[in-house]
């Protein structure tokens, strides 16, 4: 048998389990029972007389204690108790018969046994130890009343007693204090345990709670079925927005309408069956409207056996499938467009610059082959000739995020340099940052660009011959050509050249024949003759170019707009040559180029033969005009003439008409009478204004410097005497002064300001206004007048210079349209321009010049004085 621990070790800190608070009690017991029983066998042998001894019954008690601690010692405590019980019973009867009377003090030995009995054993020893005490006190109390006991009563007390009561009631106590102590704790830990009871169901509601919460939440749909029956439970709202299913549609069905396929959902429950759990299972899902989806299905039944829920949840995975399979089938085309592209394309390390992967491209750049790239950095295979270049290039790469067009020159594995041009982007390959990038040489471009600019300056150059001249130079440099020629037609059909460039120099212009030459041929089509070699075979009359040695020829007809043949460029070569198309294009470029400067040279010079005529035309035609003019002013001046004796032999006779039969006509004869006297005074004032229309036309001007300001003050003055009864406010500028004829400037005043005043009759305050408006640019500085009048509608305004044309019914203003019309003649011959504008009830303005500025310093004053008064 293993060696048993004396006493039981509990870990610091730890309350002592009730087991071992137990077995310290019964070691106690059995240490107490036997200390006493032991004291009292010793006092026994020692003190009590020889017919008195009853030491064998302290040594039959020693004996019980000694065996019920070591059986403490051996871990036997479930025999402690009933030993010592079974001891006690026993101690106590035979001490009763010994002593012979239950009235002595071993009685209390009986009490120990029922409290040790209901302290460490359970109810039914507790039952039976208090009817085996009461039964064995009634059958000793039977016994001593009959005399059946054969010892004599002992009733002596002593030091013996004393100790046997005192160790009894304190075995007593102790069994005591260790009941109550363990009703206590008893009492405490079932306390604890509803505590912890109730906080087990506070934590359970609300895990519950937030279960429910995350159940209904969940952006996944989420199912809770039964695992006995496999109904549904119930379902969350991402359910019934996946499958398409109400909730109230799902309860209480199985699950089986949620699969696609059977044979997938009867794989997934024996998974799931089998280790209670299940983690993205994928499966194809049925949704209400019968369409399905990709999903993966993840369900949890818990480790507990009794546990019958299963919780389920479905992703819905087709998108992610969808992206996924997108970005498979973009990487798989990024690395065809990679591998396959036919530029030169790598992927580098940002940090480093080393090479991760090339592409299979020829590298025109640099000439190397993919397995003498990769690995090594961009600085040792010569795609940077510093790192100083690098990192520049790196620098505007991390400002800007990806490179279009960066030039830069790269090392040839010859040695040599090559321009090139770089497009780059930043990527992140496995979280190492990267750069794509796509070299392209562009050594052919710049030499390209190098012709372009040569073209460039070759048909940008000045017009006439000099561009000619320039034209034929850089057209044999950009072509290598030994001869450039430009000719031009000619009446009698040959052509006499604008410009010739040979070896390098120019060359003396000539005329020459184009008979049996391939000029001929290229005058008679369209596009161009192209003759590589073989030239004098081809053309064996083109004695000239044969003797000059010349083997290859291009020339291109130049032609007018009509398609007539105007002229012809061409080049002439003295050895074979194979033409590229970009050659043929720049010789295109400059035929046509040279086409557009002969066209624009031809019509210049028809243009000055034209001009060299044009002044003598000018001069005959101004001649006639003249004799027009005066002719019909002449016209005019007769009829108005002539009209007014009839006109006034007719006004006269309608006086007298009235002056006789006057007071017998009735209103409306009066009134048709009258019309006939208007009538004949407007007619009076047509003929008037059509003379002074036509006196205008007529005389020589006269022009001097004239004072407007005091002209318009003067004519102001007679109108106030006219009309003394209205109010006139005038805003006259002094000084302003004009180079003109004063009888003609005094008529455009008069009928300018009668206007204002007529126009504005029906204003309480009549503004009458004069000045000069600011300068405009170099053109003459413009008079005008302005009124607070009536004003007019401006879409009319081309009606105001026109004769006979009113703007007003004549019932509201008088008049007959001759005014404005002689104010545009007279303004018209001094050579200056009129306008008007005005607005409706806001007045008008009238605005001239006589064609020059005026000159005096005054006038140069933009905004007239507050008011004046003549």
């Amino acid at each position: 048998m293993p060696p048993t621990p004396s006493r039981l070790q509990e870990p610091p800190g730890q309350a002592p389990s009730p087991d071992s608070q137990r077995k310290r009690v019964l070691e106690l017991l059995a240490l107490l029972t036997g200390a006493a029983a032991l004291i009292v066998l010793v006092i026994d042998l020692v003190f009590a007389s020889p017919g008195q001894r009853e030491a064998w019954l302290a040594a039959c008690l020693v004996l019980v204690s000694g065996t019920a601690y070591a059986l403490v010692h051996w871990n036997r405590t479930e025999y402690v108790a009933p030993l010592i019980v079974t001891g006690t019973l026993a101690t106590a009867v035979l001490s009763v018969i010994s002593y012979g009377s239950v009235r002595t003090a071993v009685g209390f030995l009986f009490v120990a046994a029922v409290a040790g009995a209901g302290t460490f054993l359970g109810r039914t020893a507790l039952i039976a130890t208090v009817a085996a005490s009461v039964s064995a006190l009634g059958l000793l109390t039977l016994a001593e009343v009959n005399g059946w006991l054969s010892a004599t009563p002992y009733f002596e007390v002593g030091l013996r007693v004393w100790i046997t009561h005192s160790a009894t009631v304190i075995v007593v106590g102790v069994m005591v204090y260790h009941s109550g102590r363990q009703l206590r704790e008893a009492f405490n830990r079932q306390k604890e345990e509803l505590e912890l009871r109730r906080k087990t169901e506070h934590q359970r509601d609300l895990s519950l709670e937030r279960f429910a919460r995350i159940f209904r939440t969940s952006p996944s749909p989420m199912i809770a079925q039964s695992a006995r029956s496999g109904m549904i439970l119930d379902v969350n709202p991402a359910f019934e927005r996946c499958y398409g299913y109400t909730r109230d549609q799902a309860l209480g069905r199985p699950d089986s309408f949620l699969w696609a396929d059977p044979g997938q959902r009867e794989e997934y429950l024996g998974a799931l069956f089998a280790a209670r759990r299940a983690e993205q299972y994928a499966a194809r899902g049925l949704r209400a409207d019968g369409t399905t989806f990709e999903g993966l299905v993840s369900s949890e039944m818990g480790d507990d056996r009794e546990d019958k829920l299963i919780i389920t949840t479905i992703s819905d995975v087709s998108a992610q499938n969808e992206v996924m399979e997108r970005l498979r089938r973009s990487e798989e085309r990024f690395a065809k467009a990679f591998h396959f592209s036919p530029l030169n394309m790598t992927i580098s390390r940002l940090s480093d610059g080393a090479i991760i992967e090339v592409n299979r491209s020829q590298d025109r750049a640099q000439g190397l082959l993919p397995e003498e790239v990769k690995g090594k950095t961009s600085v040792e295979i010569g795609a940077w000739l510093t790192p100083a270049d690098r990192e520049a290039f790196v620098e505007q790469l991390l400002r800007a995020g990806r490179i279009d067009g960066y030039e830069t020159r790269m090392r040839h594995k010859d040695g040599s340099l090559v321009d090139t041009r770089i497009w780059a982007e930043l990527l992140d390959i496995d979280g190492e940052p990267c750069i794509l990038a796509c070299t392209v040489s562009i050594t052919a471009e710049k030499e390209r660009e190098a012709l372009l600019l040569n073209v460039a300056r070759g048909v940008a150059a000045e017009t006439g011959e000099a561009f000619f001249s320039a034209l034929t130079r850089h057209l044999c440099e950009a072509i290598g050509s030994d001869m450039v020629v430009v000719g031009e037609i000619r009446d009698d059909g040959r052509v006499r050249s604008l410009a010739i460039r040979q070896d390098g120099q120019a060359r003396p212009n000539f005329t020459f024949s184009i008979e049996g030459t391939p000029c001929a041929r290229s005058l008679l089509q369209q596009d161009m003759l192209i003759c590589t070699s073989g030239l004098a075979q081809q053309f064996p009359q083109a004695t000239s170019l044969i003797e000059s040695g010349c083997q290859a020829y291009l020339g291109k007809a130049l032609r007018d707009a009509d398609g007539t043949a105007i002229g012809v460029i061409f080049a002439l070569w003295r050895q074979p040559v194979e033409l590229r198309p970009d050659t043929q294009a720049l010789i295109a470029i400059f035929a046509g180029r040279a086409n557009s400067e002969l066209v624009r040279l031809r019509r210049d010079r028809e243009i000055q033969r034209l001009n060299e005529t044009l002044e003598l035309r000018v001069r005959e035609r101004t001649a006639d005009l003249h004799q027009l003019n005066a002719e019909l002013d002449s016209f005019a001046y007769s009829v108005s003439h002539d009209l007014k004796s009839p006109l006034r032999a007719i006004d006269g006779f309608t006086r007298l008409l009235e002056e006789e039969v006057g007071p017998r006509l009735s209103p409306d004869e009066r009134q048709l009478l009258d019309r006939v006297l208007g009538s004949t005074q407007r007619m009076g004032s047509l003929i008037d204004d059509l003379l002074a229309l036509a006196r205008v036309s007529q005389g020589v001007l006269t022009q001097q410097t004239v004072d407007l300001s005091a002209m318009v003050q003067g004519i102001l003055a007679q109108e106030q005497l006219k009309q003394p009864h209205r109010v006139i406010e005038q805003r006259i500028t002094p000084d302003l002064r004009a180079h003109c004829d004063p009888r003609l400037a005094r008529i455009v005043l008069e009928n300018l300001l009668a206007n204002a005043l007529k126009y504005s009759r029906t204003k309480d305050r009549s503004v009458i206004e004069w000045g000069l408006l600011p300068p405009v640019g170099g053109e003459p500085r413009m008079f005008y007048v302005r009124d607070n009048g009536v004003g007019f509608d401006m879409a009319y305004a081309d009606k105001l210079f026109k004769p006979f044309q009113r703007l007003h019914m004549p019932s509201e203003f008088e008049g007959t349209g001759i005014g404005l019309a002689t104010v545009r003649r007279i303004i018209e011959r001094h050579g200056g321009q009129i306008t008007g504008e005005g607005q409706p009830g806001a007045g008008a303005r009238f605005c001239f010049s006589f064609g020059e500025s005026a000159d005096s310093p005054a006038a140069l004053r933009i905004s007239p004085p507050e008011g004046g008064t003549p």
